[in-house]
């Protein structure tokens, strides 16, 4: 192949630096982490938009399991690691309370474990961090432990989910690699 002096140069990816890139906090879609002895892959990376307060999710799967990573700054950057649940998990009916009241109850039981309710925030989900996003509501609980959480979110009128979380802390999270996306 002849040079041309006339022609573009194809734009080439910036090579990854891996004692800066491969952070859990630069997660990309198609990278493999270690949790828990397993590995997981990272399958998408939404975001959720407070009204300009931005907060980071990462959905990965492990062996036919989906959890989310969230990333949230607020004073200090905070690490909650979800898995959806049923609703009806929740002992109390909170879909119904939520419909008759506008609000979920102050307090919870999940598993056993008494929630008692943090805050409640609204905003717009952008899923694989796309243009559009969509409406929805949260209630955030807390357990016993201030290390177990439970989400309640609301898309719409009438369509809830809610999570269940442990507050997890960087270091749990090794050997990030690279992977296809």
């Amino acid at each position: 192949m002849k040079w041309n002096p006339f022609s573009k140069k194809k734009e080439q990816e910036p090579e990854l630096d891996p004692l800066s890139d491969l952070s859990l906090d630069r997660l990309k879609v198609g990278y493999i982490l270690d949790y828990d002895l397993e590995s997981w892959q990272v399958t998408a990376h939404n975001r959720y938009d407070y009204d300009g307060d931005w907060t980071d999710e990462w959905e990965i799967k492990c062996a036919g399991e989906t959890r989310y990573l969230e990333r949230e700054e607020d004073d200090e950057v905070s690490w909650v690691l979800y898995r959806k649940i049923p609703l009806d998990t929740i002992e109390e009916n909170v879909a119904t309370h939520i419909l008759d009241h506008e609000d979920p109850p102050d307090a919870v039981t999940c598993d056993g474990v008494r929630y008692e309710a943090e805050s409640s925030d609204a905003g717009h989900f952008h899923r694989n961090q796309s243009e559009d996003g969509k409406p929805f509501v949260n209630w955030t609980y807390v357990g016993q432990t201030d290390t177990q959480v439970l989400l309640i979110e609301q898309w719409g009128e009438s369509d809830f989910e809610a999570s269940l979380g442990d507050v997890v802390q960087p270091y749990q999270f090794s050997n990030i690699l690279p992977g296809a996306s």
